[in-house]
């Protein structure tokens, strides 16, 4: 039986040895290896293989050497160094993948999105010293990407970034949608981006309760609720779905618990399975129906003389 270890294969049988290459290479290879084993071969430096007579431990460093893989301990234990090293590297870089680049995505669109009002405030300002058109936002950045001086120059700018915001949110319309693909079918691909964000990555926005979800973004009014200077907040971020935006007022808070159960369920699937289920919008379609169409969501006509 061939076992892999750290510094290449060895035949617990006939403990013969052989060399897996330079220390990258070994990380490499110890990449599909469990992390339990892992950890085992390096840190006893042993590895426990069933024989006749029981479970056996097998001494790798004493059979590295008389294998003559290597001089002397010294040279073991910078081989085992530098393979351990390169192997942190290369866990590291796999967990900063697709979710990191999701993250950093939706963090360079919030920026744009402040950059380009500031800029287009300042622009509508110096704009109303010489022209009387009430333009503004992109048509105003349009009209005056012409002009000569300081002005051209700020509005070109601004419809760079505009250009700039839309290729941004389409990466990230995109990289949720692959992601996250319940979460992006239910609420949309910007809300998710932004729950996946403000939670700290999908694994922790999974393990949060629904009830967490649903006040997500207004954690300072639900401070003020605990300290008893403010109702209890009913939705956060996920006001801007159209379950709760479309929903009177009176209703709002049922709509937004139903959106956010559903959301918890999604966040869980997409973390374990990662396959879009499409009954999970249709059966938030239909929750939110009924909540519209409830007769407690009725406003009650007051009986005369009360």
């Amino acid at each position: 039986m061939k076992i892999t270890t750290w510094f290449g294969t060895l035949d617990a049988e006939s403990e013969e040895v052989s060399l897996g290459g330079r220390s990258d290479e070994m990380a490499e290879r110890l990449m599909g290896i469990s992390e339990d084993e892992a950890s085992s071969g390096f840190e006893g430096q042993g590895v426990s293989v069933r024989g006749e007579g029981g479970v056996v431990q097998l001494d790798l460093r004493a059979i590295a050497l008389e294998g003559g893989l290597f001089r002397d301990d010294e040279e073991y234990n910078a081989a085992l160094r530098s393979t351990a090293l390169d192997l942190v590297r290369k866990k590291l870089r796999a967990s900063a993948g697709a979710e990191a680049e999701l993250l950093q995505t939706i963090e360079a669109l919030d920026d744009l999105n402040e950059v380009i009002n500031r800029l287009e405030e300042r622009l509508y300002e110096w704009s109303r010293l010489s022209d009387d058109r009430r333009l503004r936002g992109r048509a105003l950045a349009e009209s005056l990407s012409g002009e000569e001086g300081s002005i051209g120059i700020l509005a070109r700018s601004v419809r760079e970034l505009y250009e700039a915001r839309e290729s941004v949110q389409m990466s990230l319309e995109t990289a949720t949608a692959q992601i996250a693909p319940n979460l992006s079918n239910l609420a949309g691909p910007l809300i998710a981006a932004r729950m996946i964000s403000r939670a700290g990555g999908l694994k922790r926005l999974s393990e949060m309760p629904a009830s967490a979800i649903q006040v997500m973004g207004a954690e300072k009014a639900l401070f003020k609720h605990l300290r008893g200077k403010a109702p209890s907040p009913k939705h956060g971020m996920i006001y801007r779905h159209p379950a709760v935006m479309g929903t009177t007022r009176r209703l709002r808070g049922r709509a937004a618990r139903a959106l956010a159960a559903k959301l918890a369920i999604a966040a869980r699937i997409d973390r374990y399975s990662g396959e879009l289920n499409p009954n999970l919008k249709l059966v938030l379609e239909r929750r939110i129906d009924e909540i519209k169409n409830s007769p407690l969501g009725k406003r009650r006509k007051r009986r005369p003389g009360r």
